[in-house]
């Protein structure tokens, strides 16, 4: 009988399994990073950036935002994503702030463009299996305190 069992557990155990790397966020699969914000309900757009890489253009709670693909070869089969917001040089933030702002985060960095807009980033290493649906859902809530944080800095 506790063979029936565990055989059946492992059974169990193993469709889980597959059902959640079907549900892996992959920076090798540009259209898993686009599902997620469609699933948060998060207006995005899955287009190309100015070298053919994959990029998904987000707007999420009035920020908008770019998740560019990077370690791609041949404009695929990408390894990592950075999460990217820019501000207008009407923010006002010294670059004494950005520093201060910089070392107090230990997630995103920030800086400002020669043209004056402040940048937003953050990177992610997805691999080729990717990152589970669970944990991706960690990292944009990382990022979207970063923004918060950020944010807060520039007003």
């Amino acid at each position: 009988m506790k063979s029936i069992l565990f055989s059946g557990a492992l059974a169990l155990s193993l469709l889980a399994g597959h059902v959640a790397s079907a549900q892996q966020v992959k920076a090798s699969e540009p259209e898993s990073v686009l599902a997620y914000f469609e699933e948060l309900g998060a207006p995005a757009k899955l287009v190309e950036d100015s070298v053919g890489d994959p990029s998904v253009e987000v707007q999420y709670y009035g920020t908008s935002m770019v998740v560019f693909f990077y370690g791609c070869r041949d404009n695929k089969n990408c390894n990592s994503l950075q999460f990217f917001a820019a501000y207008t040089k009407e923010s006002e933030i010294s670059l004494d702030g950005l520093n201060e702002w910089n070392a107090e985060q230990r997630y995103g960095r920030a800086y400002r463009a020669e043209d004056g807009r402040k940048m937003l980033e953050y990177d992610i290493y997805t691999g080729q299996d990717g990152v589970s649906m669970t944990d991706f859902d960690e990292v944009f809530d990382i990022w979207t305190e970063a923004i918060k944080s950020f944010e807060d800095a520039l007003s």
